[in-house]
Parts: C-alpha cells; structure tokens; sequence
C-alpha cells in the first residue's frame, strides 16, 4: 500500500505542528497551503503596537522544540514570529510550502475516496484555479483569523486600521487617535499608542477584565541553565502549565468558594489600581459588571494605568455612526478623529473563512453549522467528512492555558487515526454520528455551572447562546480524552 497524500491548510502553529509530526512519525511530506508570504499565522498578521502573547512563552511554543532564549517570560510578537519560522526552517517545512496560495474548496469525492482541493494563486495576474487530490487533510485555519469590520465603521473617511491588518507606515504623533474596542489587542496597542498621539479616544461597549501580567526579563545564567540543562526547561515548563491548569478550578466552578474568592480578588486588584493612579472615577467605567472569565481575562500591567492617562478619554458607549471623519457614539456624543483604530476582534463563527469544506453527499461544512451546533468528535474529526481534521475551531478554544498544547494534542490523535488505518490498510474513516452526538452531549454537560455560562456575550457562544468555542475542562483532560481515538466509534472504508 502506497503511503497517503496529506494536504496542510495554514502554517501557523497548528499548520505547522501538522505538517512536522506528519513527517515525523510517518515519514510523509505534507503539501502545505499557506495564503500568506511566510509562515507564523496569527503571528505574521498581527504586528500592532505592543502585540505580545498573554501565555507565557515557555509555553506557548511546542513541546518539541523548547527555546531557552525567550527574553521575557511574555515575549512579544516578533520573538514569536521569528521561533515559528526557526522551527520551520528545521524541518524544512519552507520547502513543502506553497505560499501566497489561498485554498477555495476542499471536497470529498466518494468514488476516489480522497479529497479534491482546489487553489489559486493570490499574487498571479490570473484566476486559474488549480485540482490536486489527497488522502487526508489538515485544516489549521486557526479561529482568530477573520477580522470583523463593524457596518457602522465602514464609512469613515479618515485613516482606518484594523489591527489584525496593521499599517506598518502609520504614524499616530500629534494626532488624534480612536480606538474602538476592548479586547486584548486594544489592551495591548493602547498603551503604546497613548504615548505618541496627541489624544486618544477608547470606545468601550463593555469594559474587560484585566489581570497584571507577572512580566520579567530571563536573565543569561537561567538561559543557559534552561540551555545546557534540557531537563530544566522541560520541569520549567510544567511548572507554568499546572500553574496555569490551575486557572481552570476558578473558571470551571466560579460558584464555589475557591471561585468566589478568585473573583473578589479580581475586583479588588481593578479597584485598587486605579485608585493607584488617582482615577477612582474610572472604577464604575472600567469594572465589568459581568463575571470575571465569562470572556477571556486578559494580561496587562499598564492598560488602566494607560486609560488614566491625561490625554485618555473612555467612553463607555458602542459607536452608533460615522460622519466624514466624526464618530458619534450611541448617546450622540460627537468626537472629530484622525485615525480610526478598530480593535473589533475576529469573526470566530467564521471558523472555516472563505474555505468551502463539501464533505459526503454534497454537505457543505459551514452551510450546517450555521444552521445548528457545530458538533465534532474528539473536537477534531467530523461525521461525513472523512480523513479530515479540523484544528483549534469548535470546542478546542482555552480561556486559562497554552491552544497550542491543545494543537498538539489534536495533531497526535490524528496520527494515531492515520497510523490505524495504514496499519489496517484502510483508505479512511469517519466517527459514527452517535459517537460523535455523544461526545457532543457530554461537551455541552461540561459548560454547566462553568463562568461560561454565567450570562454575558463573548465570542464563546453561538447566536443562541450556547458555549461553543471552548474546551470546558482542563488541557490535561483533552490530552486523555484524545489519548485513545476509540477506533469503535468510526466507520471506515476499505
């Protein structure tokens, strides 16, 4: 039996970790499509000011290639960047990469039993589209990755800016600068832009929690322990992730004591800070009314020091229009604005973007799941579409650890479903409905009487409500529930 094609959809993280063990522990070379002009993702897009990582580095990298040279214990984007591309220059990852290549579909064809991809250049003067065939697929789109333009901010004639989509020429000096949104890349652009600009205005519909980040600088004696020691490192690591395993007990039971005392604690540390700084004024503004950890806490040691600023002004309103280059908020307060900074997130529900997944009988992926659950098995594999495997989308999103631990985990349970079917000479497989029904019933029991379901609006829950974009336990319990795939639960194909 000749060995399997394997198709990778995206080179961040998840795409690469794919591609590597894919290579690794199968001796395959997976074709990867790549849209944009390098690896790194997430981490090639986002170069905003103050773009940085709100996990520490040590472990958000792979548990297959520790880096001892981390400067800071949160490092920033380009450090970020600059590891992934290292990592794929090990592997040669760059060699089996078709980059600036946008993939419009992917579809299974029954009579071939493989899946059909289809591609197109995004620099090439012309719209030919491309076929090739594989065995499997890999799809590591990665969730935050669609931005979302609010239709009210479309208008705006001045300079606008999304930060996922940052302008590298900007230069904010003696101007005046709206922000709108709340969310980690406003937390992390705000306080540099404030620094330079002659104003800055922050929209704010509903404030985030934050929490200070326990932010230092490596020094060079623990780097080259961290260097000459391995075993350091690999204890070092572990340490942060049951530190940050530890999280979990007071998102997954908020209710009880240990809960409880956790978001007291997150109230007073707010509270205090900006008494601190000598704006006890904000305190109403920039305290959320809702749990802490509905939405994700986000890291920051000089956010609402920032928005205490003399040249800070908060508005604590949704932005109802724009005029020319005037923002008029939801109570009709006018602010004339040079730059318009739109820290509006990402569409999550977009989990598959522009890709067209088609899978048995002709059923479009996002077609049914805009219709119902998005329901998976193991959070990877899904009814109906055969040898694919859909990385960090429904139900694998984290409020309190490391996603990328998470990738590893789905990337080793799809090879284990891969090594199964070569080693039975299968040509695929796919879970059984009830299997996957099933672990879709016990996901949903796992958000109850989690802060997920305390009742506030986040990128968590779908437009009926319904926690959907998370993993409600620990990571150590995603690890033994991917451990063994359960081979029962699939029907598969000769």
């Amino acid at each position: 039996m000749t060995k399997p094609s394997v198709a990778v959809i995206g080179a961040g993280f998840s795409g690469l970790c794919a591609a590597i063990q894919v290579k690794k522990q199968l001796g395959i070379d997976a074709q990867v499509f790549e849209f944009s002009s390098d690896v790194g993702g997430t981490w090639y897009a986002n170069t905003y000011p103050g773009a940085a990582c709100d996990i520490p580095s040590h472990l958000y990298s792979f548990s297959f290639e520790l880096n001892p040279d981390w400067s800071h214990h949160y490092s920033p984007q380009n450090q970020i960047y600059d590891y992934l591309r290292g990592v794929a220059r090990k592997y040669r990852i760059y060699e089996q990469t078709r980059f600036n290549t946008e993939v419009l579909s992917i579809q299974w064809i029954e009579e071939r039993l493989q899946w059909r991809l289809q591609y197109r250049s995004v620099r090439a003067n012309t719209e030919e589209v491309h076929t090739e065939y594989y065995t499997y697929v890999f799809a590591g789109l990665g969730p935050l990755r669609i931005p979302n333009v609010p239709e009210q901010l479309r208008n705006f004639e001045g300079k606008t800016v999304h930060t996922a989509e940052w302008d590298a020429s900007l230069d904010v000096t003696d101007k005046v600068v709206a922000v709108v949104g709340s969310g980690a890349s406003a937390i992390q652009a705000i306080p540099e832009l404030r620094k330079t600009c002659k104003r800055l205005i922050n929209y704010q519909r509903t404030p985030a929690w934050t929490v200070p980040r326990d932010q230092f600088k490596y020094g060079r004696i623990f780097k080259f322990l961290l260097r000459y020691m391995p075993f350091l490192i690999r204890l070092y690591r572990n340490a942060i992730f049951f530190q940050h395993e530890l999280y979990y007990f007071a998102l997954g039971y908020h209710d009880s004591l240990f809960g409880r005392f956790a978001q007291r604690l997150v109230r007073f540390a707010t509270a205090y800070r900006l008494k601190r700084v000598g704006r006890p004024d904000l305190i109403p503004v920039l305290m959320p009314k809702y749990q802490a950890g509905c939405k994700r806490i986000a890291k920051s040691e000089n956010y609402l020091e920032a928005l205490s600023r003399p040249n800070v002004t908060v508005i604590p309103s949704a932005v109802k229009e724009t005029r020319g280059n005037i923002i008029v908020d939801k109570n009709g307060h006018e602010e004339k604005v040079d730059v318009l900074v739109l820290a509006t997130g990402f569409n999550v529900e977009g989990f598959l973007g522009n890709l067209k997944i088609i899978g048995k009988d002709g059923v479009a992926l996002d077609e049914k799941w805009s219709k119902e659950y998005p329901e998976t098995y193991k959070g990877t594999s899904i009814h109906g579409f055969p040898n694919f495997f859909l990385l960090l989308a429904a139900g694998v999103g984290l409020g309190h650890n490391s996603v990328v631990v998470m990738s590893e985990c789905q990337v080793d349970y799809s090879i284990r479903c891969m090594r199964y079917a070569i080693n039975h000479r299968l040509s695929a497989m796919e879970p059984k409905l009830a299997a996957q029904h099933t672990y879709t019933t016990e996901l949903k029991k796992k958000y109850k009487g989690t802060v997920w379901k305390s009742g506030c609006a986040s990128w968590y829950l779908d437009q009926d409500g319904e926690p959907f974009g998370l993993w409600p336990s620990t990571v150590s319990q995603f690890w033994w529930n991917t451990f063994n795939p359960g081979y029962n639960n699939f029907i598969t194909y000769k």
